[in-house]
């Protein structure tokens, strides 16, 4: 992490003031805060929010970045065209609970030696204080740069002085090179927005596709209008001191896009969301196409074949697969062990999770070469999963790297070719009709069952294979089966022995929970806190390494507060480890789908003996429910036999995606189980 150190003498003039150059924008000018604003005490378009924008704007324009051309200039110096863009918020505070929304970051493409740059920023904070107005400059200490990805370093700053009430406000400006990479503007946020606003003049030299995406509506504008640019040519032939000087003008059009939006609600924090990248309002800009006055056009879209053939090529990916001899031991010893098939694969894969290390670092491009990285035993998951394939080659297998976007990444458009969309590698293995998906970067996953993060629509296969998508949605369930023997005592406490039973995610889940702890002692410390609301001990978990592709374990259960007296009648709560404590789905209506990770199934199987004294006077009815187009089922069935209560339930939810139209019918389904898990028994002394 480096200290950004500002010189005014150089392109990053910190706190300059940054013009305007849209023709009739109004521009809210930096530091004039109103006394309306400070003395704000609610959102006015959301009553609950801890804090909003009350303005947020955003302009990108092009320049010509040379106005003084040599004839004895070096050609690849020359800058031509650069984009410029500018931004400036104000947020008010309204709550502690909003003091969150003073952390920024900044991202910055970087390409080599080439960078995007900061030539304009500043941050002040305001407080009402005696009833007046004071600000609080952001230090230039307190703002740092690090390296989050290959092609992008952050700026990150915390706001100071940060009070209930307070406004920050924040404006800055980024010269870039890189013309593909047009801003994106973001409309919604995670805290209401009353004004959204982002300008954009475009030469008739550059010819993007514009998108929009998200449910919120934005207002577009288009114009277009005459602009120039003018550059000075000095011309030096041999044995002139200063040259021969000229000037000239270049005429062209200039495209203007004025998006806006006003009372923008925030997007809302419900579960089940792979990420609200793919649902947020933003508008998005894609280079197609250049075209320069006496010069052919250059496009810049891609194909999927494309992509295949860049990476195929690349020495930091498809060649890397052609390094095979730092393998050689571990493809002797596993082959000498005489498995085949999937269970040869299986030893690969662990062979791999357990002489590498995966570094936390994402991407499809390898960090150094695939035997340094197997030498150091550590590596991006490029490097560990690069050499997975690499392993299976050796052992005989149809092995093939598979490229995929994280689910807080977003989903691949797969109309649009996009290299940069990707940012995850796994390894594909082809077996006759049957494929196989495997991830060495985490010691939990397995064959097909790769890590949650890379459960996100579909990847792609690079190699000769027929087909080249392969979906993504999970291949196995998160299943779990539950088995209690349980007693109500004369006291009417219960208590008995839980048994259950893990597999596909749910094993998955445990055993990643496990792993985190530093103990296994710890680890069962912790889920007899939080496993249930009764009181739990004698926990018996078996050691993490040699639980395999399925977990089981057991405990003890006691509780006091699922049966009551109620004179001439006992009601008995059979909700003893119910699937759901509440209900996750809150609002009223869901503009987005409900994303599943994997498809569920929970069962229970509960025998309880009950005190000779008492009998059973009425039961919950045997019950099914159904989710609309075979999504998924619930039973439930209550009876008795000889004094003993035997309780069965399942949930099965087929499908891993709700749309949106689909919500009403999910969040009423989870609320029928829940009344239902909680129904009584009604018992009567005999």
């Amino acid at each position: 992490m480096k200290k950004i150190l500002y010189s005014l003498a150089g392109l990053c003039l910190l706190f300059m003031q940054i013009e305007a150059k849209a023709d009739g924008d109004q521009k809210i000018k930096f530091g004039k805060i109103s006394m309306e604003e400070m003395t704000s005490t609610v959102c006015p378009i959301d009553s609950n929010a801890y804090a909003y924008y009350i303005f947020n704007k955003g302009q990108t324009d092009f320049r010509y970045a040379e106005s003084t051309i040599r004839s004895d200039d070096v050609s690849s110096s020359q800058k031509g065209f650069q984009l410029f863009f500018n931004r400036h918020f104000r947020i008010k505070i309204l709550r502690k609970e909003g003091f969150d929304y003073g952390d920024f970051s900044i991202p910055l493409y970087v390409d080599g030696g080439d960078k995007e740059k900061l030539i304009g920023f500043k941050a002040y904070t305001y407080t009402l204080e005696n009833g007046k107005i004071e600000k609080t400059k952001l230090d230039n200490k307190d703002a740092d740069i690090e390296e989050t990805s290959e092609h992008v370093n952050t700026l990150k700053f915390a706001m100071p002085n940060l009070k209930e009430g307070c406004i920050i406000e924040v404006e800055y400006e980024i010269v870039s090179d890189f013309l593909f990479n047009l801003q994106e503007w973001y409309f919604q946020k995670s805290i209401p927005v009353m004004h959204s606003e982002y300008l954009v003049d475009i030469p008739e030299y550059f010819n993007y596709n514009q998108s929009q995406k998200g449910y919120f509506p934005i207002n577009t504008e288009t114009d277009r209008r005459q602009n120039k640019f003018t550059i000075t040519y000095i011309q030096k032939d041999e044995g002139m001191l200063d040259g021969y000087k000229y000037t000239k003008d270049y005429d062209f059009t200039e495209y203007r896009y004025n998006y806006s939006a006003d009372e923008i609600p925030a997007f809302p924090n419900e579960k089940f969301l792979h990420t609200a990248e793919n649902y947020l309002t933003k508008v998005e800009f894609e280079l197609a196409y250049t075209k320069f006055p006496n010069s052919p056009m250059h496009s810049y879209t891609t194909t999927w074949e494309n992509i295949d053939e860049k990476l195929n090529e690349s020495y930091n990916f498809g060649r890397e697969l052609n390094k095979t001899n730092h393998l050689s031991d571990a493809v002797a010893q596993l082959k000498s062990t005489g498995t085949t098939d999937v269970s040869l694969m299986g030893d690969a894969l662990r062979y791999m999770q357990l002489n590498m290390n995966w570094n936390g670092s994402r991407g499809y491009y390898t960090s150094s070469s695939v035997p340094k990285a197997f030498k150091d035993g550590e590596g991006n998951v490029a490097d560990i999963n690069l050499n997975l394939v690499i392993l299976l080659r050796e052992l005989g297998f149809n092995a093939y790297p598979l490229i995929l976007s994280t689910q807080d990444h977003g989903v691949i458009l797969l109309g649009r070719p996009s290299l940069t969309r990707f940012n995850y590698v796994i390894a594909y293995v082809q077996v006759d009709d049957h494929y196989f998906l495997l991830d060495a970067t985490d010691p939990n996953s397995f064959i097909n069952l790769i890590p949650v993060r890379c459960l996100n629509d579909q990847g792609r296969i690079i190699g000769n294979t027929p087909e080249k998508w392969i979906n993504l949605h999970s291949f196995q369930p998160y299943a779990s089966k539950s088995y209690a023997v349980m007693q109500v005592d004369s006291s009417l406490n219960v208590r008995g022995k839980i048994k259950k039973r893990l597999a596909g995610y749910a094993a998955y889940s445990f055993k990643t929970d496990a792993r985190k702890a530093n103990s296994l002692d710890e680890f069962i410390e912790t889920m007899e806190d939080k496993e249930s609301k009764h009181t739990i001990s004698d926990m018996e978990v078996p050691p993490i390494d040699s639980m395999g592709m399925n977990v089981q374990y057991s405990y003890s259960l006691e509780a006091n507060d699922l049966v009551m007296d109620a004179g001439e009648l006992i009601y008995f709560n059979t909700g003893i480890d119910p699937f759901f404590d509440e209900n996750p789905f809150k609002l009223d209506e869901r503009g987005f789908p409900v994303e599943f990770d994997y498809p569920i199934s929970l069962q229970q199987s509960f025998s309880i003996t009950l005190p000779p004294n008492l009998e059973i006077s009425e039961l919950p009815q045997t019950t099914t429910f159904q989710l609309p187009n075979s999504g998924g089922t619930f039973t439930y069935q209550c009876k008795s036999m000889a004094g003993i209560l035997l309780i069965n339930s399942a949930i099965s939810i087929r499908k891993d995606i709700f749309l949106p139209t689909e919500y009403q019918e999910l969040k009423q389904f989870i609320q029928a189980i829940i009344e239902k898990q909680n129904e009584m028994v009604v018992l009567k002394s005999i």
